[in-house]
């Protein structure tokens, strides 16, 4: 491989093609992420419960899938790179299972139940089809750690762009194309969506390059791919890091509850969820500038630090003033937006790593860790709010109990306090130096 052709400055339009793809795929994510679980519970009128328990059992079997995608993604070999032929051929699987995501037929409850953990687990498996290909690029684009980070940094800001849609959209769509019918709403608003979505993800198989191309690259073996997990220690930090996340996600799934019982206002939901995200994009810019001035495992560990003393102060503050929530949400929104850039960045320094400790190179596999944690915590996090919610004695479209409303309200703040508190602790182990 040529270093110095693939360490130089990624083109700009290759950076804002990557990135518009990003946007799109988020676009899809997080409509699934945010509305998924109210729509299972409040319109398919499966218990919370069950439908928790059905993201779980997904997420658990993406611990087969998404390491076959990466073993998968390691052993291509076509003129077209490794990555980019997924972003051609796979986007529009994912469309079709996202629209039948959010179809409600009227059958008996078995036979939602079946036909909800079916889509949904095949919905999860078309998208780590471009999911891991899309993340791998970012490592095949350029081999500069800085261009990298300016990459990934520029693909997390669309991304907070794609995911912020969902948010402002998605509520006002239902109501005006649903007349009184949010089934109607919900599937018409994702059947928009997904039509913006699909050329935004396709776009990225003719507006990028695998420049970083190794002339002497092989295809690993099964063996090698599972040695580039196993005796990656710096990855198995980061990762550990990553899932002991999980309770920082509960707001994602239950700030929709939170808004519609506990502040009594569903439109409320934009105001709070679009903060998070202007938020995320400010601390997303911060990042690289931060990286350049410090260990990015000592700004993540002071940042979830921090994270956990604001969680905790906004459980002592209520939520009788939405000028506070708003307060606390920008603040947080800022600081999360950190470890989206500098967990990426420091991933795909991993595969250098092991690169140089075994001269075998294994992006794909390497990657799909990172999307498998990334659905593992959506999945957990969707089990515990549908468990937590049940065990509070939450009843769907109802005046709420104040135990329930309770539960909500320590579900957006306490229980991520713990979260942002546990992931530091792989950190505090973490020593792997940039070079």
């Amino acid at each position: 491989m040529d270093n110095t052709a693939s360490a130089v400055k990624v083109p700009l339009g290759e950076k804002y093609s990557f990135s518009t793809a990003l946007l799109g795929q988020t676009m899809v994510y997080n409509f699934v992420n945010l509305y998924l679980l109210i729509f299972y519970t409040d319109i398919l009128g499966i218990s919370a419960a069950a439908a928790g328990t059905i993201f779980l059992a997904a997420r658990l079997w993406d611990a087969v899938n998404d390491p076959i995608m990466g073993i998968i993604v390691d052993r291509t070999k076509t003129k077209w790179g490794k990555c980019r032929p997924y972003l051609l051929f796979f986007p529009l699987p994912i469309i079709i299972m996202t629209v039948l995501l959010f179809n409600a037929p009227a059958w008996s409850m078995s036979a939602k139940l079946i036909y909800a953990s079916v889509t949904y687990i095949l919905w999860g498996m078309f998208y780590t089809s471009v999911d891991i290909p899309l993340w791998t690029l970012s490592s095949r684009m350029t081999t500069s750690p800085h261009q990298r980070e300016s990459l990934i940094a520029s693909g997390r800001i669309f991304n907070i762009i794609g995911s912020s849609l969902p948010v402002i959209l998605v509520v006002p769509l239902k109501m005006a194309l649903g007349k009184g019918d949010d089934a109607r709403g919900y599937f018409l608003a994702v059947i928009l969506f997904c039509a913006v979505a699909l050329p935004l993800i396709m776009q990225a198989f003719f507006g990028t390059r695998e420049r970083a191309q190794w002339d002497d690259e092989v295809k690993p073996s099964l063996k090698e791919n599972i040695k580039a997990i196993t005796e990656n220690k710096p990855l198995l930090l980061l990762l550990t890091s990553t899932i002991l996340n999980v309770l920082v996600n509960l707001p994602v799934n239950a700030g929709i509850f939170f808004v519609i019982y506990n502040l009594g206002d569903e439109g409320l939901f934009a105001v709070m969820a679009g903060t998070v995200l202007v938020a995320s994009g400010v601390g997303s810019g911060l990042a690289p500038v931060l990286a350049r001035r410090f260990k990015s495992r000592n700004i993540l560990i002071w940042t979830s630090l921090a994270t956990a003393i604001l969680f905790t102060g906004a459980y002592f503050s209520g939520y009788d003033n939405f000028t506070v929530i708003l307060f606390y949400t920008f603040l947080l929104g800022t600081l999360l937006g950190i470890p989206l850039v500098l967990r990426t960045s420091m991933l795909a320094e991993t595969i250098e790593y092991y690169e140089e400790k075994s001269g075998k190179r294994s992006e794909g596999i390497i990657f799909s860790t990172m999307t498998f944690s990334s659905k593992l915590k959506m999945g957990v996090a969707a089990f515990t709010v549908g468990w937590i919610l049940k065990l509070a004695g939450y009843t769907p479209e109802s005046v709420q109990t104040p135990e329930a409303l309770k539960a909500i309200f320590i579900m957006l703040t306490l229980l991520p306090a713990l979260g942002s508190l546990l992931t530091i602790i792989p950190l505090l182990f973490y020593k792997m130096e940039r070079k």
